[in-house]
């Protein structure tokens, strides 16, 4: 720069505003400036720095080159600065800004969602954006604070914290379970199973029953991306299928479905929250968190 870093704080922050909510005008609003003076902030930091960074037109924004180079750089120092006066700030004090979360839908609706309004009731000037279903990929890129994660992760350079548990039961329908009587728990790899395609093999599922183990390979009659479509279509009786508990506990109850050989016990599997690494959490965001694993 040519003059010193911190006389044009000020106007990077501005240009984080525009970054993160995507719109001049969204960034004015949320700063509190006029859409003009967001403009001559950006406008500004970019004749200092002798670099363009966003490329406007009518309808979106897309940072150059240049653009994400200052974004990444300083949102680690914008991180430690936030973290700093949270650790100064009294923890009384009301949340505020904005959470962005996201997570499955089936489990955002069944789980998080009672648990999420407690928490925005509880902390009134906290903003909320809920987005269903983005990938972890999506969690850097739309400027999610966390996404909610069910099962085991899968290698990733992003940092996880386990939430809870949930166990997850082998179902079938009545109906099914009358056409194809069994006998042990091996002779299901024969029945039309109904797999998950968001897992990397889902036909192998392995059992316990004390120091026993029996792990079924199966081929998938049906599929979906979707274990609410998974859970009709096992209601529907076109299949057994392995579900969450928080899902199917209902259908179980009321014997729409039924648990297959439930002696044999599939592994728990984790609720984790996925975050970003390499950045500090914002207050809202670590208070968040602990909430969840008071709550989950």
């Amino acid at each position: 720069m040519n003059n010193s870093v911190h006389t044009h704080l000020d106007k990077i922050h501005t240009f984080f505003a525009v970054v993160d909510s995507g719109s001049f005008t969204r960034a004015a609003d949320n700063l509190g400036l006029s859409k003009a003076m967001v403009s001559l902030h950006v406008k500004t930091l970019e004749q200092v720095l002798g670099v363009t960074l966003l490329v406007r037109n009518t309808r979106n924004l897309a940072l150059t080159e240049s653009g994400s180079q200052l974004y990444e750089e300083f949102r680690t120092i914008f991180s430690q600065i936030e973290q700093a006066v949270s650790r100064v700030t009294d923890d009384s004090q009301p949340l505020s800004g904005e959470l962005r979360i996201t997570s499955t839908w089936e489990y955002g609706q069944r789980c998080l969602m009672p648990l999420v309004a407690r928490f925005c009731r509880q902390h009134p000037a906290l903003k909320l954006s809920y987005n269903v279903g983005a990938s972890l990929d999506d969690l850097v890129s739309h400027k999610l604070d966390i996404a909610i994660r069910l099962g085991t992760l899968r290698d990733s350079s992003l940092r996880s914290r386990k939430l809870g548990e949930y166990r997850i039961w082998l179902v079938a329908s009545p109906h099914l379970v009358a056409r194809y009587p069994l006998q042990n728990l091996s002779e299901t790899a024969a029945l039309p199973w109904i797999h998950n395609s968001n897992l990397p093999h889902p036909g192998r599922w392995r059992f316990s029953l004390d120091k026993e183990h029996c792990e079924i390979k199966s081929e998938a009659s049906y599929s979906a991306n979707s274990a609410q479509i998974m859970r009709q279509m096992a209601l529907e009786g076109l299949g057994v299928a392995v579900l969450p508990e928080w899902l199917v506990a209902e259908d179980v109850a009321d014997g729409a479905l039924q648990i297959l050989f439930s002696d044999w016990q599939l592994p728990v599997q984790p609720v984790s929250a996925v975050f970003a690494a390499g950045v500090t959490l914002p207050r809202k965001t670590r208070l968040f968190i602990d909430y969840l694993c008071a709550e989950l």
